[in-house]
């Protein structure tokens, strides 16, 4: 016969949750050293020198892939890397993801 565990009491939710801090912008203050380099942006690298968002004025944030921005964004990509490569015309070029 299998034992089953019964809960002897009920269960209740705790106030705070672990993860509540980080919503809390207070709980960042701003830091008391900048970095060296003042072209430091979030993401994997830092902005060069001159940076603006105008850079990024045309790209689709934000935009699912099969709208129809999404999908001429995905067109051009796929049509420069062909010609980038020098692939016969025969040859696809596909975008998956990883």
């Amino acid at each position: 016969r299998a034992h089953r565990h019964r809960l002897s009491h009920s269960l209740t939710m705790p106030d705070k949750r672990p993860g509540d801090a980080l919503l809390n912008p207070a709980a960042f203050p701003e830091p008391k050293v900048r970095p060296n380099n003042p072209n430091f942006g979030s993401g994997s690298c830092a902005k060069r020198p001159g940076w603006t968002g105008d850079a990024i004025s045309d790209a689709a944030l934000g935009r699912s892939h099969r709208s129809s921005l999404g999908k001429a964004k995905l067109a051009e990509a796929i049509d420069e890397t062909h010609a980038l490569l020098g692939l016969p015309k025969d040859y696809l070029v596909g975008i998956v993801p990883a």
